[in-house]
């Protein structure tokens, strides 16, 4: 149990659940069983692609985690792929309970998830924006539970362009690791400073869609106080690693930071 409880990665599944939540409260939430249920939904579906991608990590995992389950010998490459699977039915069985929107959104995750672990991780841009976009949609997940989504569906989308932007300063950290394990990611494939300005276009984009949801009337004004500081963050983060007067490692910690700020931002929009 505990070696499956490892596959799982609960600490990443507790998260994914959290980001419902926050979704739900923005989105006005009632408690009721859709409510309880989507969270749970998001942990068991996070699961199953954690899962996944240890299947399919499974040799690169024998040199470089050699005590994961698969490596160790713990659960067989089969079981893992099962659990998987299982995982991912059951969310999306669950998922029919809340309402179609969420059956859809944990249907496509988890079809995404796969195609990420199998395919699609280290592609130039593409496993980024998969990347981002799941995690966004916790929040998206939550809004469709809620009573008034526009609030989360904008979350959802600052969220996707702000951890764009780390993701693809991650892998401007990682270029000689995942250049040894043969992935070609943006930086890889294109050179670090087309990813660093790719980077910066889409912290830019991030900077000027700040204010929107504010001016659509669906914020008040506390969500300014800390949502202008977190996009200003991000976005000096990028250019300064631009200029190179940040390394790429430093830069996508600050851009975490400013991820926080802005999450802060649309909770203190509730007040």
């Amino acid at each position: 149990m505990r070696a499956y409880l490892e596959l799982a990665r609960p600490i990443n599944c507790a998260m994914a659940a959290l980001g419902v939540v926050v979704g739900e409260l923005i989105a006005g939430a009632r408690l009721d069983v859709g409510a309880v249920l989507a969270p749970v939904v998001a942990a068991v579906v996070c699961a199953g692609g954690n899962a996944i991608n240890d299947y399919f990590d499974a040799e690169v995992d024998a040199v470089n985690r050699p005590d994961r389950p698969i490596p160790s010998g713990r659960v067989s490459p089969r079981s893992a792929r099962m659990f998987a699977l299982g995982c991912f039915a059951v969310g999306v069985g669950m998922a029919t309970v809340i309402n179609r929107m969420c059956l859809a959104i944990a249907a496509l995750n988890s079809v995404l998830l796969y195609l990420y672990s199998w395919r699609l991780k280290g592609t130039p841009l593409i496993g980024n924006v998969m990347v981002s976009y799941l995690v966004g949609s916790c929040f998206l997940f939550g809004a469709a539970v809620g009573q008034r989504p526009a609030p989360a569906v904008w979350l959802f989308l600052l969220a996707f362009l702000a951890n764009l932007v780390r993701e693809i300063l991650k892998d401007l950290e990682d270029v000689e690791g995942d250049a040894a394990l043969g992935l070609k990611t943006l930086p890889i494939a294109y050179g670090e400073g087309v990813a660093l300005r790719v980077a910066t276009v889409f912290a830019i984009a991030l900077a000027v869609l700040t204010p929107l949801p504010y001016l659509d009337g669906v914020v008040g004004w506390p969500y300014l106080v800390l949502a202008l500081p977190a996009a200003a963050v991000i976005l000096l983060a990028s250019v300064l690693a631009v200029a190179g007067s940040w390394d790429a490692g430093k830069a996508q910690r600050v851009v975490k930071v400013g991820m926080l700020l802005g999450l802060l931002a649309f909770l203190a929009s509730l007040l």
